[in-house]
């Protein structure tokens, strides 16, 4: 049956669609929240930082914790708090109390239910598609992202520019409450799952083997810095972009939307040539998307205009989405199912760990020398992973191909 057809997975492709739509909107505000609180990207990027603090400190246990839970009532639980979190600072900003601390500590409490969240969302996929539709899931996903990133941002802008920062925080809060009610309404049967996963022996035993999965065989460490490269270079990129757009170009927030809009165009290619290439061996067609990324990274470090940087953008994004796409199926296809949620919170660590290097790449480089040497350094290790990516031999058949590696 194809997926568009699956009831409960479509209950959760809307969810998605729906919260990664929303997340555009409050990415776009609060960075220029804080340019016009503070004027300073080094303090952007601090605060975007406090949204990675969680998972950096809590990815690990709690994927320990989520083993042998119910995944679906995780979810719903995580989308909870963060509705109300999400309600809280639009209330903040609607009665003009809302300060760079304020935006920090949501962010921190915001990044903690996203930790749980992601978890349990990762370890429900396979169980709800089944593992040989693994990397269509993952593209209907990315569909998902690719959508919200080319309609998102646009409209943030006019919302921003038109209705005001409450309004425009107000739209990420709804969103999580459309996929709150998407998991709700999904059914399906983790008895067994969390049966086979209550038998770890314990909490620091999973922890452990979570962390040693990410680097046992030299396939697992090249898809562990895959996704360090893959996070670094998304946070690093758009918050120099923005920075870049509001700063040197003098762009107006309608502008700046419209250019990370881009990206979302560039977004909706990639989903498409996915389908059209996926049979490739998975080294050799990760290494040309970064190459390609990489490309669009070099191309904004020496624009002048909006449109040159916009095809910076369109590159830039179209292929990292594809990235995305093909390094989160191989971490899935080589994961067996009793290491998935170990797996996946070791891996939201290392995600983590990556967005606050690249926030704090981004805010520094930005501020202290400029935005165009930020995106240089990112270009730059695009380039060298696309080298490393096509040199790797183990790494040469097909996606659907490749078997979970067992330690």
């Amino acid at each position: 049956m194809a997926l568009w057809k699956d009831r409960r997975f479509m209950f959760l492709w809307v969810g998605q669609l729906a919260s990664i739509f929303g997340s555009r909107f409050s990415e776009f505000a609060i960075p220029l929240i804080v340019l016009g609180l503070t004027g300073s990207p080094w303090q952007a990027g601090l605060v975007a930082v406090c949204s990675q603090v969680a998972p950096l400190l809590l990815s690990i246990p709690a994927g320990a914790w989520v083993e042998g839970r119910s995944k679906r009532q995780v979810a719903i639980m995580s989308e909870g708090v963060r509705v109300i979190v999400m309600a809280g600072l639009v209330l903040a900003v609607i009665f003009e109390v809302v300060t760079v601390w304020v935006l920090a500590g949501t962010l921190l409490v915001m990044g903690a239910a996203g930790v749980f969240f992601r978890i349990a969302f990762q370890s429900m996929v396979p169980g709800i598609v089944g593992r040989a539709r693994l990397v269509q899931a993952h593209n209907y996903f990315e569909g998902a992202d690719a959508i919200s990133t080319l309609t998102g941002p646009a409209l943030a802008g006019v919302v921003f520019t038109v209705l005001g920062m409450a309004m425009t925080l107000a739209v990420d809060m709804m969103s999580f409450l459309i996929s709150l009610v998407g998991l709700l309404l999904i059914r399906f049967d983790e008895s067994k799952g969390i049966k086979e996963e209550g038998k770890s022996k314990s909490t620091l035993k999973g922890v452990k083997d979570g962390l040693r999965y990410l680097i046992g065989s030299k396939v697992q460490r090249f898809v562990t810095a895959n996704q360090l490269l893959l996070n670094f270079t998304t946070t690093a990129v758009v918050l120099t972009v923005i920075v870049f757009a509001k700063q040197t170009l003098v762009l107006n927030p309608v502008e700046i939307g419209l250019l990370l809009s881009a990206a979302g165009v560039g977004n909706v290619v990639g989903v498409f040539l996915l389908s059209r290439v996926s049979h490739l061996p998975w080294g050799y067609l990760f290494g040309g998307i970064m190459f390609v990324s990489g490309v669009g990274v070099g191309l904004m470090v020496f624009s002048e205009t909006f449109v040159a940087a916009a095809i910076g953008m369109f590159l830039f994004d179209g292929a990292l989405s594809m990235g995305f796409v093909v390094n989160g199926s191989a971490r899935q296809a080589i994961t067996p199912d009793h290491f998935l949620a170990r797996v996946g919170s070791g891996g939201i660590l290392l995600s983590g760990l990556a967005a606050i290097l690249g926030s704090l790449f981004a805010g520094g480089i930005s501020e202290f020398v400029s935005p165009q040497v930020a995106l240089a350094g990112c270009s730059i290790l695009l380039v060298v992973g696309a080298v490393v990516s096509v040199r790797l031999k183990e790494v040469s058949v097909p996606l659907d191909q490749v078997e979970p590696v067992e330690l």
